[in-house]
């Protein structure tokens, strides 16, 4: 069992599901073994819920559930039935989505994304790590899939004192899928492709290509690895769709995806950092679209990495022909969507540009936000015209 500390369960019963280290009263911390499983009390002794525990972690404590249950492969799957329920429901027609996104489908530090009959799985706790084979169990009686594979290379894993790991855990699957996104197809590299092979937190957003790309319009995709962006560009009308990423693999991605929908002829790629590409370049394009990965990994990180986020898209937008659009994303966890708009008007200030909001969107519907963690909140995606 796990007590908490007077007042300090305040958080927990408005939905939270985090219990982070200085609100632990007892036992001491150093005793938890990490991954273990414990009833998590308040300083009176009710009940709160079901957590697994990891002392080499802030966040010592997480909830699984918030009655007395086994945690177990049933427990698992009646999680990701509810789960894909959802996705089903939303996706009737598609067969690639986030199946599970941890918190928000109640099932902390367990990521699964599904590519067909493949599913890629990233476990990021030390709690998740010890239920693996729960979980694989309860996909495997869930979905059948031909194939299970776990991506355990995440960064975020260190913070648990976990170590990176990539193997397959179910059936077989090939290096390569293909998906399909709007009518467009796209390869996902299941074995050695960013986070989980594809980005697909920005599926419901590439669409808007169709609204903001016009027939002729040259295009610039910048941090581009697969070229989704771009590609997405090209099938709106782009004659021209510059693709720039500093991964000779993305790249290659990219030009694949081009040739897969018929589009290499106008798709000029790039090997560069994408703000080098940005220092040296002086050509101007009608669309701008910034996707970097996270600038802040953490909290202590947020000051340097806005200085990131205001001077790529400064660069970014001194590239935009006047009247054209700018779309700027940011997936840091720690950055609030307020915060981002204001580090996108101090770089039209610094750029000498008014910049125009047409359209503000975030992660897809399969990426959820639970409202009682704003954690689960983390991708902004802004649509400008630059005046």
């Amino acid at each position: 069992m796990i007590r908490l500390k007077k007042n300090s369960d305040r958080r927990v019963r408005k939905g939270h599901q985090w219990v982070f280290s200085n609100e632990i009263a007892d036992p001491p911390i150093p005793e938890l073994e990490p991954g273990s499983l414990h009833e998590l009390r308040d300083w009176r002794g009710e009940f709160l819920g079901m957590v697994y525990a990891n002392p080499a972690s802030l966040i010592t404590a997480r909830i699984l559930s918030r009655k007395k249950v086994d945690i177990d492969a049933l427990f698992f799957e009646e999680r990701i039935k509810t789960a894909l329920q959802l996705r089903t429901r939303l996706f009737p027609d598609r067969d690639n989505y986030r199946l599970v996104f941890g918190e928000s489908d109640f099932l902390p530090g367990l990521v699964v994304d599904r590519y067909g009959d493949v599913l890629v799985v990233q476990s990021l706790t030390a709690g998740m790590d010890r239920l693996m084979d729960a979980a694989t169990e309860a996909l495997v009686e869930t979905l059948s899939p031909a194939g299970i594979f776990l991506r355990n290379d995440s960064h975020a894993r260190t913070l648990e004192g976990l170590t990176e790991e990539k193997r397959l855990v179910h059936g077989a699957v090939p290096v390569n899928v293909t998906i399909n996104s709007w009518g467009l197809s796209f390869l996902v590299d299941i074995l050695n492709g960013q986070k989980t092979g594809f980005f697909l937190d920005q599926e419901s957003n590439r669409p808007l290509m169709r609204q903001y790309v016009f027939p002729g319009a040259r295009v610039l995709d910048l941090f581009c690895y697969t070229g989704a962006w771009g590609i997405h560009a090209a099938a709106a009308g782009a004659s021209e769709v510059t693709v720039v990423d500093s991964s000779r693999g993305a790249l290659n991605l990219a030009i694949a995806n081009a040739g897969l929908n018929h589009m290499e002829d106008r798709l000029i790629p790039v090997k560069e950092l994408a703000i080098e590409f940005l220092k040296k370049s002086r050509e101007q394009w009608d669309v701008v679209i910034l996707d970097p990965p996270a600038f802040i990994k953490s909290r202590t990180r947020i000051k340097e990495g806005l200085k990131g986020y205001v001077d790529v898209n400064r660069r970014g937008l001194l590239r935009v022909n006047p009247g054209g659009i700018l779309v700027s994303c940011s997936c840091s966890h720690h950055l609030d969507a307020a915060t981002f708009e204001g580090a996108l008007l101090s770089a039209a200030q610094q750029g000498g540009r008014d910049l125009r909001i047409l359209d503000v969107r975030g992660q897809g519907p399969d990426h959820p936000i639970l409202l009682s963690m704003p954690e689960t909140r983390y991708l902004k995606v802004v649509v400008a015209q630059v005046m």
